[in-house]
């Protein structure tokens, strides 16, 4: 595998919303960094969007393209998000975008993959300089199926539990970015 640079972006709302479990990608990342710091060599850089999650793709990728041209190795961008469905803290990785795998109604994903192919930066797949890898942690789920009651439930803050789970995740999520870059 040939040496990757990564660009380990997390996805989620800020302000009153930065607690919540629509921002677990947020909390994963804020557990990450210092794990990155001391167990990876300095070939990568993380950024939080500061956007509503919906609306994090044009900032995402502006990001993405000004770190993009001060470095020609190959590129990976890594989008740390919440997980619906799955179990808090569970670890769920995906490569690539909607044609490898479902963004599964993933509003913040939906938008970050409209302005890739916007900015050809990614077409399906095809890009051999830039991979995409979705890195999800589980949130749980409501039992309720109601719209609404689930967006009241990834819009409600996360129990000292929960916030724990989430950034246990982030032991796993150290050791996927080092096989990322090739450094394990």
């Amino acid at each position: 595998m040939n040496p990757r640079t990564l660009f380990i972006a997390s996805i989620g709302n800020p302000g009153r919303y930065r607690n919540t479990r629509h921002s677990a990608g947020h909390t994963l990342l804020d557990a990450l960094t210092p794990l990155l710091l001391t167990k990876l060599p300095p070939v990568y850089k993380t950024w939080a969007s500061p956007s509503l999650m919906n609306a994090s793709g044009q900032k995402l990728i502006r990001e993405l393209e000004s770190f993009k041209r001060t470095n020609t190795t190959a590129l990976t961008l890594v989008i740390l998000h919440d997980e619906l469905e799955k179990p808090i803290g569970k670890v769920v990785v995906k490569r690539g975008g909607p044609e490898k795998a479902s963004l599964r109604g993933h509003n913040g994903l939906k938008d970050i993959f409209k302005w890739l192919e916007k900015k050809k930066l990614y077409q399906q797949g095809n890009n051999p300089l830039l991979s995409v890898l979705r890195i999800g942690v589980g949130i749980g789920r409501p039992d309720s199926r109601s719209p609404e009651d689930v967006a009241n439930y990834v819009l409600s803050k996360m129990d000292g539990g929960e916030l724990d789970a989430v950034k246990r995740a982030a032991v796993s999520v150290v050791d996927i970015l080092a096989e990322e870059i090739g450094g394990k």
